[in-house]
């Protein structure tokens, strides 16, 4: 893999991480390149247009803030380079509920990105599920 293209990419899911905590379902559908091809844990496929991706992240947002998700920290553990313009990044998000003295993990949660090369910048093509809506709904039960 090119160091560049690592770089890349962890500067990518930096400023993506960072629009999470503002709550800006806007700015983070801009990262995506549509239609976006979504593949849920359960092995479903869908197809998401802008509109309906907004929808989806603003929902998501709003359970985040149910759950007291204040602080977002993202790793990438893992960069498959599939050819010269895409790759296959997984990332293991950790929540955060960091009002307290001392932040506490809300949930962790591991998924993974077609990040591509569109137009001179790199987009998300496909994001994948793997574990996340199972530990949603184990933090829900723990409320």
């Amino acid at each position: 893999m090119h160091k560049a293209r690592l770089e890349d990419i962890n500067k990518l899911f930096l400023e993506y991480r960072r629009l999470f905590e503002a709550r800006d379902a806007e700015q983070i559908a801009d990262f995506y390149r549509f239609p976006l091809h979504y593949h849920f844990s359960d092995g479903k496929k869908s197809q998401l247009d802008r509109a309906y991706f907004i929808g989806r992240v603003e929902k998501l947002l709003k359970l985040y803030q149910k759950l007291g998700v204040t602080q977002i920290v993202g790793a990438v553990t893992d960069v498959i380079e599939l050819n010269e313009n895409a790759s296959l990044a997984t990332l293991n998000w950790i929540l955060l509920d960091a009002r307290g003295e001392k932040p506490q993990q809300v949930y962790s949660a591991i998924t993974r990105y077609l990040v591509s090369e569109y137009q001179g910048e790199l987009k998300i093509d496909s994001l994948i599920g793997v574990d996340e809506t199972v530990q949603v709904r184990k933090a829900l039960r723990a409320l």
